[in-house]
């Protein structure tokens, strides 16, 4: 998050501002129209953000501002000014009050924009003026503007809790109240002043809850319910007020206490930065009445007076309710659908959210216990739980809605708290708690028995060895009340679909945090253009790291393996405004409802180990760039990435310098067009030193090409026949001097389910059209197969020596993992010298086609090579030219039928008829495949030209009486008949 403005800060960005203008001014006189138009549009974005961040009359306790001598604002021009002239500017800000102030500003912003105007409209070679994402303005106005969600504000926390707004009056209203949820309608929910309630519990306020004391109504809230049991239960094992940490006003002690004007404020970590929601003490509460109903829903012995939302299990528990209501007014009102608990709590306390998919092929049980139990002993993480949809057993009705229960007894698309993790002997066991009031002594069927729970809290584990007997008398009150549950560590694998942590920031000695946005092409905004063709190119950025030689191998903390400070973590969260897409309404505040979105960081390790050795990639060592992360695409709002930086062999120094390139990208559902801008955060946490710099097109030449793979180019992995199908284009490198030329390709998929690579190679023969891969063909590679992007380069972005290309042709094959996957694709090619790229055309293009399915059969015509008798007996096909023309041929392998599974070694030869006596029965060898292979793209005769005549084809395998099943793909510049012989 950027710092506060401070007044310093602010006439340092005016004094900058005004020496841009002036350069400009200067810069156009002299005709240098290309720096005149960059300094004019960069003093434009500077004066726009000093309007925005103009300090207020309390800001010097005084209702006018003053600078100090030789400030820029000396040179501020008054509303008369004549057009901008370098030392023209005479007019001082000095005495001026905060309006003239603004105004100045306004007109200075007018002017500066409308010299770059006209200069852009007699100048049409000027490039376009990116923003500088990392700068202190622009951070500041990306925040900003994320203030806005729903059509409310909500500014950012400045640190202080003295500073907040207090009411004036004795009581505090706020505006409007968040809408109730339907349910609540139904129940007769009415909004009252906590305060004025009799009987509250006044002791909610000062004692602690643990986390079977706080529970879930009616309210479809679970995954914050959920979230306020794991903090609160936190606080209960490891002391501190992490639950109600986000809740003023407060005592010196920072406990919470009530607020005498029922005002209260939250401290919500929500886009990108802590920010103030304040709220009054409104809470919705059950109806007096003593209707049947509302008499049903009360608990024995309680009062009149229960929450209808958030709150202890006797129903008057304050806080809890007061931050949930902050945060369902974030979110759109009490009808709110849940989300993931692990954004939830990282929303209330600031712990770095993690979502680990334990349905995901890449789940690894043994490793996440290792990490969960560590984690869990120190307190340096929270945890819940997800379930995921399923078959119902059966369906009950909470007062919510129609709720699956699964066949575990687990509850559908539910979040479960959990409150305890522990070891006894070799058995494993997680404790969970559902947040429903109405689910204390319902036990799933997974659950272990009574007698086991009692046995397992009446062994000591290493955390009670610090804490006493606190956690085994609680753990078995709660088991004898039937508040909670446990499940083995196996069982929890097999019948949840999530893992949520959050884990403590503190672990970190180093952070840094860029806001900035994804940016969509104005021109296309409203063509309904696929995704790639509607936004600018997913933003990239340089991250450094700085390690201690060894620092793999040591640690700072007493975890087990698994420590997370060892670790780069990467948090990207993507801003929302609207939190209300199905609930659109013509007022035209709300946005019409829209696909999901999705977003992923792609993080890519410099191979400095290739780079210093200068040598070539091949698929060994494909590529200069490691992906560290495959980039898997979420569609929540958070996505967090762990690296473990690459150990290095060789020279031991005494500090060694890591380099990533960390790509940040949107998609939209499947491959619908991104409609709008959408601001995002980018943090990064690490106990070593680090920088964090934008990448924008790092080289002075760039190209993008648009393509897609079709039901013809989709080939799929280089393992498969198709591959030589997939969109491929010839990339000629011209003579680049000593130092050669240096090259970024990057690979971006409009569908962010689809598995992508980019490879370089070494031309084909022909047309340069790859058909396969051997060992040295491919000169740069991404590497394994990535959802959505892929990138390969040739030289570090640390600066090294790296590889270079050298002058020649060669060729860029753009494939997914699998065959058969048709979506669109755009290729960005940077690179320092000019370089000209043009698309392979397929094998045959142009050319009349034919295929020719066929088989060899043992006994029949399974005849063998030419050195075997018989080899004419092999199949074979006849056609006529009645003029000279191209042709060209390829023989596929479909399957083998023999007893022997290898592919057969094969070829393809044509013979003229017409060539009187030479060969066998008078026909001649024309043109032929070459040796026997066995490659999976089989067997082809390149283009050739033949005479007119009468031409034979011949399939035959190396061996004889090998049975396989085969094609021909014959193309030919003419259209022939073909007879099979």
């Amino acid at each position: 998050m950027s710092a506060p403005i401070t007044r310093a800060v602010w006439d340092s960005k005016l004094r900058y501002a005004q020496e841009q203008a002036q350069r400009a001014t200067k810069a156009e006189l002299a005709r240098n129209y290309s720096e005149a138009f960059e300094l004019y549009v960069r003093a434009g974005q500077l004066f726009v953000w000093l309007l925005g961040n103009c300090p207020t009359a309390t800001t010097n306790n005084d209702a006018s501002i003053t600078t100090s001598p030789g400030s820029a604002s000396a040179c501020l021009p008054g509303p008369n000014t004549e057009p901008i002239v370098a030392g023209s500017l005479s007019d001082s800000l000095s005495g001026a009050s905060a309006t003239q102030t603004r105004e100045r500003l306004k007109q200075m912003a007018t002017k500066v924009m409308a010299r770059a105007e006209k200069i852009k409209a007699v100048r049409k070679d000027l490039r376009r003026i990116d923003r500088d994402a990392l700068s202190q303005e622009e951070q500041s106005t990306i925040l900003v503007s994320s203030s806005l969600i729903n059509g409310l504000r909500y500014p950012i926390w400045n640190g202080s809790a003295s500073s907040l707004p207090s009411a004036t009056g004795s009581n505090f209203f706020q505006d409007a109240q968040p809408q109730l949820s339907p349910v609540q309608l139904r129940k007769g929910a009415s909004f009252k002043r906590a305060s004025e309630v009799p009987n509250v519990d006044d002791r909610g306020w000062s004692s602690k809850l643990k986390g079977s004391d706080i529970v879930q109504d009616i309210v479809t809230d679970c995954s914050f319910v959920a979230a306020l049991e794991a903090a609160a239960e936190h606080d209960r094992i490891f002391g501190g007020q992490l639950a109600t940490s986000a809740l003023y006003p407060k005592d010196a002690s920072g406990c919470v206490q009530p607020s005498p004007s029922g005002q209260y404020h939250i401290k919500l970590h929500i886009n990108g930065a802590p920010r103030t929601v304040s709220i009054d003490d409104h809470l919705p509460y059950y109806p007096t009445s003593t209707s049947t109903d509302a008499a049903a829903s009360k608990p024995p012995g309680e009062g009149e007076h229960r929450l209808m939302c958030a709150t202890s299990r006797n129903g008057q528990a304050i806080w809890p309710a007061l931050l949930e209501k902050a945060y369902l007014q974030v979110m759109g009102g009490y009808d709110f659908a849940g989300s993931n608990s692990s954004i939830d709590l990282y929303a209330l306390t600031g712990w770095l959210p993690e979502h680990i998919f334990m349905r995901h092929a890449g789940f690894q049980r043994e490793k996440t216990w290792t990490r969960l139990l560590a984690a869990w002993n120190a307190g340096k993480c929270m945890a819940t739980a997800g379930t995921g949809t399923g078959r119902s057993s059966a369906e009950t009705d909470q007062g919510v809605a129609s709720t699956i229960t699964l066949e575990s007894g687990l509850v559908s698309s539910h979040n479960y708290a959990i409150l305890d993790v522990r070891e006894c002997g070799s058995c494993r066991f997680v404790k969970l708690m559902n947040p429903w009031r109405t689910a204390a002594s319902i036990r799933p069927a997974i659950a272990v028995a009574p007698e086991e729970e009692q046995r397992i809290y009446e062994s000591k584990n290493s955390l009670e060895d610090r804490l006493g007997r606190l956690l085994n008398e609680e753990g078995e009150q709660e088991i004898a009340l039937g508040l909670t549950f446990i499940v083995t560590w196996d069982d929890f694998c097999s019948h949840f679909d999530s893992l949520f942590l959050n884990w403590d920031p503190s672990l970190f000695d180093n952070n840094v945090t860029v806001h900035s946005s994804w940016h969509v092409s104005p021109s296309i905004q409203s063509t309904g253009a696929s995704s790639l063709d509607s936004r600018h190119p997913d933003p990239h950025f340089k991250l450094s790291v700085t390690m201690p030689s060894g620092a793999q191998s040591s640690s700072s903390t007493n975890f087990a393996a698994g420590d997370p400070s060892a670790e780069i973590w990467l948090l990207l969260t993507r801003h929302i405004t609207n939190t209300r897409s199905n609930q659109y309404e013509a007022t035209g505040l709300l946005e019409k409802p829209s696909l999901a979105e999705y977003i992923a960081v792609h993080a890519f390790e410099d191979d400095q180990a290739a780079s210093e050795s200068g040598q070539l990639a091949s698929p060994s060592a494909p590529g200069l760039y490691k992906a560290k992360h495959k980039g898997a695409y979420v569609d929540g709002t958070h996505c967090l990435v762990r690296l473990k930086p690459s150990e290095h062999s060789g020279k031991q120094q005494k500090q060694q310098r890591r380099s990533f390139t960390i790509v940040v990208s949107r998609r939209s559902e499947g491959s619908a067009p991104v409609s709008k801008d959408v601001n995002y955060t980018l943090s990064v946490f690490s106990r070593y030193p680090m920088e964090l710099s934008e990448l924008r097109t790092r080289m002075p030449y760039c190209e993008t090409i648009q393509g897609a793979w079709t039901a013809r180019t989709a080939g799929g992995n280089a393992t498969l026949a198709s591959f030589m199908c997939n969109p491929q284009y010839a990339l000629v490198v011209p003579p680049a001097g000593a130092g050669g030329l240096q090259l970024q390709v990057m690979l971006e998929c409009a569908d962010r389910r689809m598995a992508v690579q980019v490879l370089l190679a070494y031309p084909g023969a022909g047309t340069g059209r790859v058909t396969h891969l051997t060992e040295g063909d491919v000169v740069l590679s991404s590497g394994m197969y990535h959802h959505g992007l892929a990138l390969c380069s040739t030289s570090s972005s640390s600066g090294g020596g790296g590889i270079v290309l050298k002058a020649g042709t060669y060729t860029l094959i753009a494939s997914t993992f699998e065959a058969g996957m048709h979506g669109d694709f755009a290729l960005r090619i940077e690179a320092t010298s000019p370089v000209s790229v043009r698309p392979i055309p397929q094998e045959g293009a142009g050319m009349f086609h034919r295929r020719l399915a066929a088989e060899w059969k043992r006994a029949v015509n399974a005849c063998g090579s030419p050195a075997n008798k018989g080899y004419f007996g092999n199949p074979s096909w006849r056609f006529s030219l009645d003029r000279p023309a191209e042709v060209v041929a390829r023989l596929k392998v479909d399957s083998v039928r023999s007893g022997d599974s290898v592919r057969p070694y094969v070829n393809l030869a044509l013979f003229s008829e017409d060539a009187g006596g030479v060969g066998s029965g008078g026909m001649r060898e024309v043109a032929s495949s070459g040796s026997y292979t066995d490659l999976i793209c089989g067997a082809a005769i390149e283009r050739v030209k033949l005479h007119a005549g009468t031409y034979r084809l011949v399939a035959s395998t190396y061996k004889p009486e090998v049975e396989a099943e085969f094609s021909v793909e014959l193309y030919t510049a003419v259209k022939v008949d073909v007879v099979v012989v």
